[in-house]
């Protein structure tokens, strides 16, 4: 427990640091062919392929900062307003789809202290998060022995029918690389839940190429009783920046009961 209380829980944020340094490698690399003994135009078009990579580079980098604790602190204020939008008392089974590294079930799991939790996630692969970080980050803040961490596809969850009684996801059914249809991951979270039981879902649910045009009606004829839709940007005050579509632009809360 002493150890527990010097050690402070490691929560990543949601911007691979791999892809920030890739873009910033490609970007340093074009600026240096600029500086070289080449020919004009050779210098000239390192530098206008330079722009875009450069660009990307510093929207990443900034929202790593708003994200991050040390900075705007953003993702936190994020999973706290979908705490907030849980209305029911939590006392029952709570499933987070798509953990991370354990922020939003941790801040789950200390708001309603009755309740048990699951968190999947397929973590591995390029994404930076581990189950062994979550565990670690659970114990840190004293709520381990409520909370299940399980590696799995949202696509395919591994729980019967009706076992749940809330479920959140943050970010996460966009990211699902083995389900083209992405209503389909979503669908497949709420066969999950519990008739009458409680759904908090953001994501970037505004952009029509990744989930089309009929997300809500189809979701609607799927069971769900009770379905609200709240742009993030009107739930809460963003960093102007952040408003960009390759961040948060499209983000969407869905909010709701089977």
């Amino acid at each position: 427990m002493a150890d527990n209380l010097k050690t402070k829980p490691k929560y990543q944020t949601w911007i691979r640091i791999y892809k920030l340094g890739i873009f910033l490698g490609i970007s340093l690399l074009l600026l240096l062919v600029t500086l070289l003994p080449v020919h004009l135009y050779l210098r000239v078009l390192s530098g206008i392929l330079a722009l875009p990579f450069i660009y990307i580079a510093f929207i990443l980098s900034y929202s790593v900062y708003q994200f991050a604790a040390f900075g705007g602190n953003y993702q936190s204020k994020i999973h706290d307003l979908i705490v907030a939008k849980v209305n029911g008392d939590g006392k029952g089974k709570i499933l987070d789809i798509g953990t991370g590294s354990g922020s939003l079930i941790i801040k789950l799991a200390k708001a309603f202290p009755e309740s048990l939790l699951t968190g999947i996630d397929y973590w591995g692969g390029n994404w930076e998060y581990s189950k062994a970080q979550c565990q670690q980050n659970a114990e840190i803040e004293g709520v381990a022995d409520r909370i299940d961490f399980l590696k799995a596809s949202a696509s395919e969850l591994p729980f019967k029918d009706n076992e749940f009684d809330i479920i959140v996801s943050c970010l996460t059914f966009h990211e699902v690389k083995d389900r083209k249809n992405k209503t389909e991951v979503i669908k497949e979270a709420l066969r999950v839940l519990k008739p009458g039981g409680e759904f908090v879902f953001l994501d970037l649910f505004m952009d029509e190429k990744i989930f089309g045009k009929e997300l809500l009606n189809d979701l609607k004829k799927h069971g769900v009783s009770e379905l609200t839709s709240c742009p993030l940007a009107k739930a809460m005050k963003l960093p102007k920046l952040l408003w960009n579509k390759k961040v948060l632009g499209n983000a969407v809360i869905l909010s709701g009961r089977k």
